[in-house]
C-alpha cells in the first residue's frame, strides 16, 4: 500500500518496492493507491510502466486507486480503461 505523495521526491522509492515485488514473479500484483493523497506525472508513469511489465511477464496488476488523485489523474490522462481497476 503507497501513502501520502507520489511524485518526483517518492517515486524512486515505489518504484523500488515494485520492481521488488516483481522480481518474486507473481501471478498478480496488486498496486494499493487508496491512501495516496497527491499523485502527479511521476505516479502516472509508474503505474503505466508496471502495466507494460506485467502484460510482457503475462501477470494481471490490479491498481485500487480508490475515489481520490489516483482515481481522477488516471481518468484524466484517459488511461483508465486499458487498467485494470478496482475497488
Amino acid at each position: 500500500m503507497v501513502r501520502g505523495e507520489l511524485d518526483l521526491s517518492t517515486g524512486p522509492r515505489v518504484a523500488e518496492e515494485i520492481r521488488h515485488a516483481e522480481a518474486a514473479k507473481p501471478d498478480s500484483l496488486i498496486l494499493d493507491l487508496r491512501e495516496v493523497t497527491f499523485f502527479d506525472s511521476t505516479g502516472l508513469q509508474l503505474v503505466l510502466d508496471a502495466d507494460v511489465r506485467a502484460r510482457e511477464e503475462g501477470r494481471a496488476l490490479i491498481v485500487l486507486p480508490g475515489d481520490g488523485e489516483p482515481r481522477r489523474i488516471l481518468e484524466l490522462a484517459e488511461v483508465a480503461d486499458r487498467l485494470r481497476l478496482e475497488e
